[in-house]
């Protein structure tokens, strides 16, 4: 049985060129907690058990690994009352920059028998990104919006890597008790597709995961935003058909300073 716990630090700069257009870069630091145990369920000889923690010890072993993954560097353009008077929409192009850690072909060592990591920070692709968000306001304190991303990796990286395309779709509604305070609830679905070695599809990727969230936003200052959001797994299935793979929730913690 293997555990992860993930702990993402993210540097956001946005930069309005005009009223229409601008610029982001994303710097995203990850420290992945991975341990691991062994059960045997139908027992087994001293030498079995002896073996069968020396072959998982192969593949996944009780270690912390940090490390930047790639960053991201788009531009956007924003138009308001574009579906209606009040409206506002925002889309993103943009590329990653391929800064994660990378491993070597995670199938052939493992056939092999040899040591190695299936935890990457990385793509070690320059990736297009897309994403588009679009606010509905229908009451004086109510809105509804939609957000969208995609990460679309087309080529391998140099150790034979292909990375798996990305997409989130997550709608929500806010609520606006108060000009500084907002509440907003929602569904956020995610899929990851399958990544390859060498052309070959890693059995063990493919993953759909559905989780609720529920976020506060206050904003402290003109300048000052923060907010609290959770996020809580409502259903998850792997589509590899190989490992179980369970999510856990997510809690995320975000302070925004305008200047």
């Amino acid at each position: 049985e293997v555990e992860l716990d993930i702990y993402r630090f993210e540097l956001g700069i946005s930069y309005a060129i005009d009223d229409r257009w601008d610029a982001t870069l994303r710097v995203p630091y990850f420290i992945k907690d991975q341990r691991t145990s062994v059960e045997f369920p139908f027992g087994g000889t001293a030498a079995e058990r002896a073996a069968a923690i020396a072959n998982g010890q192969i593949h996944h072993r009780t270690e912390t690994y940090r490390g930047f993954s790639d960053w991201e560097l788009a531009a956007g353009w924003r138009k308001q009352h574009v579906f209606g008077t009040g409206t506002v929409m925002r889309a993103s192009i943009g590329l990653t920059v391929p800064v994660g850690a990378t491993e070597e072909n995670t199938l052939t060592a493992g056939a092999a028998g040899l040591r190695h990591l299936h935890i990457q920070f990385g793509n070690g692709t320059v990736d297009p990104i897309l994403d588009f968000y679009a606010g509905f306001p229908f009451h004086s304190k109510w809105a509804a919006s939609i957000f969208a991303k995609a990460r679309l990796p087309f080529y391998e990286n140099g150790n034979g890597f292909r990375g798996a395309p990305e997409g989130l779709i997550s709608p929500r509604v806010t609520w606006l008790p108060h000009k500084r305070f907002s509440l907003s609830g929602g569904v956020a679905a995610g899929v990851q597709g399958y990544t390859y070695w060498d052309g070959v599809k890693d059995p063990n990727s493919g993953q759909f995961t559905l989780n609720s969230i529920f976020s506060a936003g206050y904003r402290l200052t003109d300048q000052i935003t923060g907010s609290l959001s959770f996020l809580h797994p409502i259903h998850s299935i792997s589509l590899g058909g190989e490992d179980e793979f369970k999510a856990g929730p997510t809690v995320s913690m975000s302070v925004g300073y305008s200047f």
